[in-house]
């Protein structure tokens, strides 16, 4: 599962009886930065969350938003024919423990990184 390749998971699983695949979700950004070792992508969650924390219920948030730090950054490329971001993301480990990341969509783009985190786990 995505979330298992990625530091710093532990409060996106409490959310979830299971982490959906990214499959069709809205992209929120993808930025290069560091001089090129760091990549952050930016995405919705596909679901609303199962267990949401009582503060977000109670201001009526249900939408989930995940950033996602990739850090030395070993291949980027990235294509895009639209300027409206929806598509798939795959988020795999290598033999080698190498962060592979895979955006199929409206934007295309691969990412091979040594390691990444969740960095921030929002709600809307």
């Amino acid at each position: 599962m995505w979330v298992d390749c990625l530091d710093r998971n532990i409060f996106i699983k409490s959310l979830y009886r299971e982490v959906p695949h990214l499959k069709d979700i809205r992209i929120n950004g993808l930025s290069i930065k560091d001089e090129g070792n760091r990549v952050t992508l930016g995405f919705d969650m596909p679901y609303y969350a199962e267990f949401p924390p009582q503060k977000w219920s109670g201001l009526g948030y249900r939408l989930i938003f995940v950033e996602v730090d990739l850090f030395g950054i070993k291949e980027l490329a990235i294509k895009s024919s639209k300027n409206t971001y929806r598509g798939d993301i795959l988020i795999e480990k290598d033999d080698n423990h190498i962060l592979n990341v895979k955006i199929e969509g409206a934007v295309n783009a691969t990412i091979q990184a040594e390691c990444g985190l969740i960095q921030r786990v929002s709600a809307y």
